[in-house]
């Protein structure tokens, strides 16, 4: 897209340099280009959210629980009644 302006400008400023036609096929040509790029990223993005929901992966992986009373442990383990 910048080349695509910068190309534009450069058109502007030397018109009498550049071939008839030569400027709207090349800046069309590398407007769709960057769309297309977008939209490949866009679709990769979504495939790599689809992906990471089928693996089913936890958010968390805990190591240590730290500051948390032994009370709290046995009712998430469903020992409620034990304590």
């Amino acid at each position: 897209m910048i080349i695509a302006l910068i190309y534009l400008v450069m058109k502007l400023i030397w018109w009498d340099r550049f071939p008839a036609g030569m400027a709207p096929m090349l800046i069309g040509m590398l407007f769709l280009g960057s769309v297309q790029l977008f939209f490949i990223g866009f679709l990769g993005e979504y495939i790599m959210s689809i992906n990471q929901r089928v693996m089913k992966r936890p958010l968390v992986i805990e190591e240590e629980r730290l500051n948390f009373d032994q009370k709290d442990e046995n009712v998430k383990d469903g020992k409620a009644n034990e304590v």
